[in-house]
This record gives structure tokens, sequence and C-alpha cells, in this order.
């Protein structure tokens, strides 16, 4: 419950939030504009090194022009790390249905918490560097 409150900008545990409307709205737009490319990903099928890249570009260009505006630089790190969670729970959800999908009930159980943390580990590394993990070793 207190993730999902602080993916939507509420202070949780006596943790910083975003509180003024002007970053309410930057994040709201963000989320807004991740979503819809999220979708057209889907609806594509992008490969993950198509999508993942211009994640971060929305991401960045979001919170530069929240720098422009006058925005503070840890109100920018703030909703620029809301923003790339966002995305990643969007795609880290798509991961495990497409898991359970795949899977061959003959085979072990899923393991649904390594596919969980392989699809961070893959949405992250992709994030950084741009192409896809050689090895994914959970």
């Amino acid at each position: 419950m207190s993730d999902a409150l602080e993916r939507l900008g509420y202070s949780v545990k006596g943790k910083a939030s975003v509180t003024g409307t002007r970053e309410q709205s930057f994040l709201r737009i963000g989320r807004t504009i991740l979503r819809k490319y999220f979708d057209y990903y889907r609806e594509k099928t992008l490969d993950d090194t198509e999508y993942i890249p211009v994640v971060r570009l929305i991401i960045e260009g979001i919170t530069k022009e929240m720098r422009s505006s006058g925005i503070g630089k840890q109100a920018c790190d703030e909703i620029a790390q809301k923003l790339k969670a966002f995305n990643r729970e969007m795609y880290q959800n798509i991961w495990i249905e497409h898991a359970k999908e795949d899977h061959d009930p003959d085979e072990e159980p899923l393991d649904l918490g390594k596919e969980y943390e392989s699809a961070k580990y893959t949405f992250d590394y992709i994030y950084r560097h741009g192409e896809h993990p050689r090895n994914l070793d959970f």
C-alpha cells in the first residue's frame, strides 16, 4: 500500500515527497505519456531495446523541462525515479503475464519471484546500457 501511495506522490514513512502543484503536474503528464507509449510498445510488439531507451529519453526530457522551469534538483530526481519505477512496474507486469502464458505446466513450477527479479534486472540494464544483458543468471 505504501509503495502505491508513494508512486502517486504521497509521503509515506517520513520520506520526502513531491507535493507542489507544478511537480504533481509533471508527474501526471509523465505517467500519461509513458502509459501511452507502453500501450504502443505492446500493440506494435517493439523490442525492449527499442522501447526502454525511449522511456529513458522521455523521463530525461521531462526532468530537463522541470529544471528549466525552476524546479529544484531534488524534486526533479524524485520525479525521474517515480516515472522510472512506474514504467518498470508496467514492464514487470507484462513480463510476468508472458511468463505465465509461455510456461509449460509439465515443467517445474513457475518461480514468479525469479521472473519478477529478471524483469527488473533486464529493465534496469537496458535503461542504463541500451542493450539486452548477455546473461540472466538468477
